[in-house]
């Protein structure tokens, strides 16, 4: 069934479009900042992947609470307070008073805030539409992550050609209040309640490792989306350094590979997002999507020319994505309610801990070799880690 069909979602899909279109042109113009000052491929990768690395660290920690909160709050707040320190990008940019050390305090504190809110962002989508509708919705809430992808380096590029990083930055943060005011209002489903229960943190946190590795299925898709996370987002993540190491381009350039990577991740999850694809057909795309992932990743230490590395980009994004959000509604609707922002959790974790390892490891090798070489070594271990872990799990080829 198709989400498009709730009026609830349609005004929650439009808003959200708007509030990720701003973390991206923000991203961007903190990665491009960031190559400005150190031009260095590490420091880059620190200040573009501290947005996700507390999310991968933190994120099953805040799940344990998150699970007890009213979600319209928690999100409510969590969106607030990432407005409000993009407020203070903005004034540090027109004060010209920003430094590594300041881009990656901010970045952390984003990181931070993205830690709480990524546990409530799973639980929240199953809260705008009926279960029927979960799939879709899934699907085309990456739709909305890919356009703002898409238009999101597009814009950045064009305004800090034009308009300089103060006025980017400021774009950025204006994009966050039509989602924010929508959250007010919002109409949500009921949530299965688990009733007051005497379990300590610990153990609550125990339980929910516990269900998310324990239980094949589920266990399947967070060892596909590590993997994918790990040696095909990680490159994605970095493209500010290979674009500056590889091709010498400037910020038009970064906005044309970066979008190319969105027009791929779109495909993919529109593909997902129009509700016509069975779950078991999902869990059978998720290993020959990772495989192709992996090749494409290789192929980018061959690319020298913008066009070619586009291409490339296209290929990566849409593997990524349809791994990526495969895996996502494989969980989700296999999973209990009482457990979802846990277990939720564990997967943010998986992806967003191996995107963090992932560049950080390539940024950290491209300091001392050519990054393409780097991007070669690593991804040809991913590859064949993938093949062990695939061995290991016979039926997954199967979608059993």
């Amino acid at each position: 069934m198709n989400a498009f069909s709730l009026r609830a979602f349609n005004v929650y899909f439009l808003t959200n479009t708007f509030s990720l279109l701003g973390t991206w042109i923000q991203k961007i113009g903190l990665g491009w900042l960031a190559w400005q000052i150190t031009e260095s491929t590490f420091w880059t990768s620190v200040v573009s992947l501290a947005l996700m690395a507390p999310a991968g660290i933190l994120g099953p920690v805040f799940a344990v609470y998150v699970e007890r909160w009213d979600m319209r709050r928690a999100m409510l707040l969590a969106k607030s307070f990432m407005a409000l320190v993009s407020v203070f990008i903005v004034v540090l940019q027109i004060l010209n008073m920003h430094s590594l050390q300041s881009l990656l305090i901010l970045s952390f504190s984003l990181g931070f805030l993205n830690a709480i809110h990524h546990p409530i962002r799973l639980v929240f989508i199953s809260l705008i539409v009926p279960r029927p509708y979960l799939s879709s919705a899934i699907g085309l809430n990456s739709v909305s992550f890919s356009m703002s992808r898409i238009v999101g380096p597009g814009l950045a590029g064009i305004s800090i050609a034009s308009l300089g990083l103060g006025v980017t930055f400021g774009i950025a943060s204006l994009l966050y209040l039509p989602f924010i005011l929508t959250l007010i209002w919002l109409p949500l489903q009921e949530r299965q309640s688990e009733g007051k229960t005497k379990e300590n943190f610990i153990t609550r946190l125990r339980d929910g490792g516990v269900v998310a590795l324990q239980t094949p299925i589920i266990f399947m898709a967070l060892s596909i989306v590590a993997l994918n996370s790990f040696f095909v987002r990680g490159v994605l993540e970095i493209q500010p350094a290979i674009i500056g190491q590889i091709l010498g381009g400037g910020s038009r350039s970064l906005a044309v590979a970066t979008a190319a990577a969105g027009v791929g991740a779109i495909v993919a999850s529109g593909w997902i997002g129009v509700g016509k694809m069975e779950s078991n057909f999902i869990r059978r795309l998720l290993w020959p999507g990772l495989a192709v992932g992996l090749v494409s990743s290789l192929m980018l230490s061959q690319a020298v020319e913008l066009f070619w590395m586009s291409v490339v980009f296209v290929i990566c994004g849409f593997t990524a994505t349809l791994v990526g959000i495969g895996s996502q509604t494989i969980v989700q609707l296999t999973v209990e309610d009482r457990y979802r922002a846990r277990v939720m959790a564990w997967w943010s974790s998986f992806s967003f801990g191996g995107v963090t390892l992932g560049g950080l490891l390539i940024g950290f090798i491209g300091d001392f070799i050519a990054i393409n070489i780097a991007i070669s070594v690593v991804g040809f271990f991913g590859f064949l880690l993938a093949l062990a872990v695939l061995g290991k799990q016979p039926l997954a080829r199967f979608g059993a």
